[in-house]
């Protein structure tokens, strides 16, 4: 009988599920996943299932032998980056944004969520142009389109943008589009941030729960005096929600929660501060950075469950960045740097722009902005 040799096929990671690993390679070429155990059973299918079923029975064998065993050795997890950085092969958590390597030279496009505004404000791209004045940043006003994370992420794909900002995590659909289009998409998330409420000053409600805010912008809380305020019908103003992802967060679609006709669509949030400051029975949201300073709305406390206190997103004049890290302040989300793996120098960008942020120098700035640092 002639023997032959079986033929290697392009591998797919298990991890990323990158489908054009080269045969033979060792770590996957986007995310540096091992293949060994894949090419194995690439190259002898037969083998799959005799594989999978040895290593089930020798971990069973394992546990019951000692669960804190693995292979003879005292089993430990050690401490890993959040899942979304773990993933990149090129993340790098360095100290001085000087030390960030691989910057590329060139005009570099990009734009997203409004919050990462208030970084900008603070004094982040003034602080990466002097360390790397060649890498430069330029911020792109969507045309014909609302600004905000699900625009950006489109002129992404399209191949408009560098990198773009969002304030929520890629969708399925997207990372679909990317691959239909020859490319992967990359997150990474660099920092942590809440959701504020605010009313008009005359509404005299210290705090609401998670769960009337949700009555409240779905139409079934309708009068103020429904939760402790004055006898007046409530008017809420939200952005558009393909624009913006706070009502996304707030709201479970498949549940069929959905915006009450009744909500006052506006653009910005700067829209949004003096539509309620104008408005006696108004309310609305934005991130506590934006809000913190605002004379002329009154910012409320949120709590998980009406019969709990509510937690305040300021203390001590400061927004309250603690409470965002232990979880405490009912309403948070992870913002994400987004790019790219196209092997262009969009994409080296991208990556470049997320390790600034992540750099120690850059978390410190992202803190002074009144967010939460990531690490």
């Amino acid at each position: 009988m002639t023997y032959n040799p079986p033929t290697f096929q392009p591998l797919v990671c298990p991890n990323c599920r990158y489908d054009a690993n080269v045969s033979g390679a060792e770590l996957c070429e986007v995310c540096r996943h091992p293949l060994q155990s894949e090419k194995l059973a690439s190259a002898f299918p037969q083998t799959k299932n005799i594989i999978a079923t040895g290593c089930l029975g020798l971990a069973l064998l394992l546990s019951v032998a000692g669960g804190t065993y693995f292979l003879g050795r005292n089993f430990r997890k050690t401490p890993e980056l959040p899942e979304s950085i773990s993933k990149s092969s090129n993340v790098r958590l360095y100290n001085s944004m000087q030390d960030v390597r691989d910057v590329p030279s060139g005009i570099f496009d990009y734009t997203g969520a409004v919050t990462f505004s208030n970084l900008t404000a603070h004094g982040m791209h003034d602080a990466i142009a002097q360390k790397h004045p060649n890498f430069h940043l330029r911020y792109i006003e969507p045309m014909n389109r609302k600004p905000g994370s699900g625009t950006a992420i489109n002129l992404l794909i399209d191949g408009q943008l560098s990198f773009a900002q969002s304030a929520r995590p890629l969708k399925d659909a997207e990372y679909n589009l990317a691959r239909k289009r020859g490319f992967l998409l990359e997150q990474i998330p660099v920092f942590i941030d809440g959701i504020a409420f605010y009313t008009h000053p005359g509404v005299k409600v210290p705090g609401l729960s998670i769960n009337q805010v949700k009555n409240i912008f779905t139409g079934k809380i309708t009068n103020w005096k429904q939760v402790g305020g004055p006898d007046l019908y409530i008017v809420p103003f939200s952005q558009d929600p393909k624009a913006s992802s706070v009502i996304s967060l707030l709201l479970d679609e498949s549940q069929g929660q959905h915006l009450s006709p009744n909500v006052e669509i506006i653009s910005t949030i700067t829209e949004a501060i003096r539509k309620v400051a104008s408005t006696p029975s108004g309310i609305s949201y934005s991130s506590p950075s934006l809000a913190i300073d605002q004379k002329t709305v009154h910012l409320l406390g949120l709590t998980k469950k009406a019969s709990t206190p509510y937690v305040a997103f300021k203390k001590d004049r400061q927004v309250n960045v603690e409470a965002f890290k232990n979880d405490t302040y009912p309403l948070t989300r992870r913002l994400f740097v987004v790019f790219r793996r196209d092997g262009t120098l969009d994409e080296k960008a991208g990556m470049a722009y997320a390790n600034l942020l992540l750099s120690s120098e850059g978390q410190r700035i992202i803190e002074k902005a009144g967010f939460a640092a990531i690490r």
